[in-house]
């Protein structure tokens, strides 16, 4: 399993420190006898047709402002549909994992032509408002799990003492949970930054590209050790995240996995 994951983040790297002629060398060996970073420096001259930088900082952007938002959003909508017996709470649970159920397209295509009648296409808003649809359902559903992980008793002895339910989410709960808080924005984080879809449709100015879609729209028209070498850098921000927060990650899934 993990030769199927490593090898071909292996050979992107390995073709990202080898010269163009020996990347489509039938000879290419898998143990490189010399490391060529020419390809890291081409695609972080300005101007050039992978905008890596650009695409980094909208990414980041994007991905930074969906994830807080999303978490903002579902922290106290995971505490009222847990803990305050809201009318038709399970239903309203259900038909969030709609959106994961049925196919992407249904939802977004209507949001495209939406977007283009009120004017949020080619917009940072106009990506930020879907990916947020993206990752709420399922940041509540999380985030109810640490919710209901909170011992009862401690909401009720706040509540005895005259705090109100705003009062016990901003000042009980959410400190409880602050690890599951964390963790679903590193995770709503890195699952905005992956996104392909919503960015292909909702973006064709190239000073709002995404890093998914700058990759992809330069496959025709450049070197393909560039290209590793543009896929490196991109995913290098992921990498970097997983590995420092595996078990913040791990614990999310785990819940999520749980429910």
């Amino acid at each position: 399993m993990f030769t199927f994951v490593a090898f071909p983040l292996y050979a992107v790297l390995l073709t990202s420190v080898q010269t163009e002629r020996d990347v489509r060398s039938p000879d290419l060996s898998l143990i490189p006898t010399y490391l060529d970073f020419s390809h890291y420096q081409a695609v972080l001259t300005p101007g050039h047709i992978v905008p890596v930088v650009e695409g980094m900082m909208n990414s980041l952007f994007v991905s930074l402002v969906a994830a807080i938002i999303a978490v903002a959003l579902a922290a106290p909508a995971a505490y009222a549909l847990h803990r305050l017996h809201v009318p038709g709470g399970r239903y309203i649970l259900a038909a969030m994992v709609s959106v994961y159920v049925l196919p992407t397209l249904l939802f977004i295509i209507p949001l495209y032509i939406a977007w283009i009648s009120v004017g949020l296409h080619d917009t940072y808003a106009g990506l930020i408002i879907p990916y947020v649809a993206f990752l709420l359902p399922f940041t509540v559903w999380i985030l109810g799990s640490f919710v209901k992980a909170v011992p009862a008793e401690v909401e009720e002895a706040a509540r005895i003492d005259g705090a109100s339910p705003l009062q016990i989410l901003t000042r009980i709960v959410t400190p409880l949970i602050l690890p599951g808080v964390f963790a679903c924005l590193l995770l709503g984080f890195i699952l905005s930054w992956v996104e392909f879809l919503t960015p292909l449709l909702f973006t064709s100015d190239i000073t709002i590209l995404t890093v998914a879609l700058g990759l992809y729209r330069s496959t025709f028209d450049i070197q393909i050790g560039q290209l590793a070498a543009s896929a490196v850098l991109t995913a290098l921000p992921v990498i970097v995240i997983t590995l420092i927060f595996q078990k913040r990650l791990q614990e999310v899934i785990v819940v999520g996995a749980d429910k």
